[in-house]
């Protein structure tokens, strides 16, 4: 066959285009509780840190959001309507397309209440979503197409700890799927453990845990890049635990624990979210009350964590952010305050720096760049 060098240059440089505007138009998918409950897209401009194209494009009561690892799909815990005294979880399935529209492709059932957090295998086989206002943790198989199956396993939590007001029973609230796909560490605030469940031919099988400090209450947690560390991020005594993860025993060891908030600071806060830098250099946590994000440097050869710098520049009980796929922008969504703010990082400190960008959009709280 005759090789027509006009149009492969015609069809590389279609694609370098593609490319090209892909990575200036980053898109950015926002859960919002509030009426009515939708699931906005936007385009966020790696260059300037500005929104644009704010459209919602599915009605979902949903809080938090993730994606596909391979494949164009993105996933939402829900919280479907039902008779009273029915299970009120599910997740749902939705297409992504061409336009970063929605297709709702499927729906399955948790048999569980109060969906809170959710994550998918790097492998695409399974997704769990853990509840907070249920009992425990349950996973979902993904077939080839990433389609949701119906033979869910689920996990009952157990115990309790030191709070009288939030910990009288276990709370799940946040997951992360370990690198090779074969466990996950799921926070429960309840019963302050990171509980470890062994992944295997669609199952969920419980295999060891780590206990936190009486009270700290485990919100998230995030894995490294390198799956050697577990950053696990404390609501109820603001602070990080620093956790070693051995792959091939699945089990967490500790290693540092650090505060959330400057040591002059006596008021009352809470944390939320925890997110691990692309370059795996740095580590962000939230502080609502204090209303700032923490930055750390981590060592690279501990995994330890030494203070950096608080952000607090138009910040306002950050629920959720997230860092774009290059590590230049942070993003705060602010759930009270309606906005969501935009942050550039510097690339030698770490630091976060408002680039005076701030977006109008009805309780933000979850940012899930595509």
């Amino acid at each position: 066959m005759r090789f027509n060098s006009s149009l492969f240059l015609a069809v590389a440089c279609l694609s370098l285009v593609s490319q090209f505007t892909r990575a200036e138009g980053q898109r950015m998918y926002i859960a919002s509780p509030a009426k009515p409950t939708v699931i906005y897209l936007c385009s966020l401009d790696i260059e300037t840190g500005k929104f644009s194209g704010m459209k919602p494009v599915a009605e979902v009561s949903t809080g938090f959001l993730a994606l596909h690892p391979s494949l164009p799909i993105l996933y939402a815990a829900s919280r479907e309507r039902v008779e009273k005294g029915n299970p009120n979880g599910a997740v749902r399935a939705y297409r992504i397309l061409g336009d970063g529209g929605l297709k709702l492709v499927g729906k399955q059932e948790t048999n569980d209440n109060g969906t809170t957090h959710i994550d998918v295998a790097k492998n695409g086989k399974s997704l769990l979503v853990c509840h907070y206002g249920g009992a425990g943790t349950t996973l979902i198989p993904l077939d080839e197409h990433g389609e949701l199956q119906s033979n869910i396993s689920q996990v009952v939590h157990k115990g309790s700890s030191a709070d009288p007001r939030r910990q009288t029973r276990p709370h799940p609230h946040g997951i992360a799927i370990s690198i090779d796909s074969q466990f996950a560490c799921v926070a429960d605030l309840g019963n302050d453990h990171v509980e470890v469940f062994r992944i295997g031919g669609g199952e969920l099988k419980p295999h060891a845990f780590w206990k936190a400090s009486p009270g700290a209450g485990p919100r998230h947690v995030s894995f490294h890049q390198n799956g050697k560390w577990l950053y696990c991020i404390n609501e109820l005594d603001s602070t990080i635990d620093v956790l070693e993860f051995e792959t091939a025993k699945g089990q967490l060891r500790s290693i540092q624990t650090i505060s959330t908030l400057p040591e002059s600071y006596s008021d009352t806060s809470s944390t939320a979210e925890v997110v691990v830098h692309p370059s795996g250099k740095f580590l962000y946590g939230s502080n609502r009350g204090h209303n700032s994000i923490v930055a750390y440097r981590i060592d690279p050869a501990s995994g330890k964590l030494t203070y950096v710098a608080h952000q607090g520049e138009g910040v306002e009980v950050p629920r959720n952010f997230a860092i774009d796929p290059t590590g230049t922008f942070l993003l705060a969504a602010n759930q009270d305050t309606d906005t969501v703010v935009t942050f550039r990082l510097d690339e030698q400190s770490g630091v976060p720096v408002p680039t005076g960008d701030v977006a109008q959009i009805p309780q933000p709280v979850c940012l899930k760049l595509d």
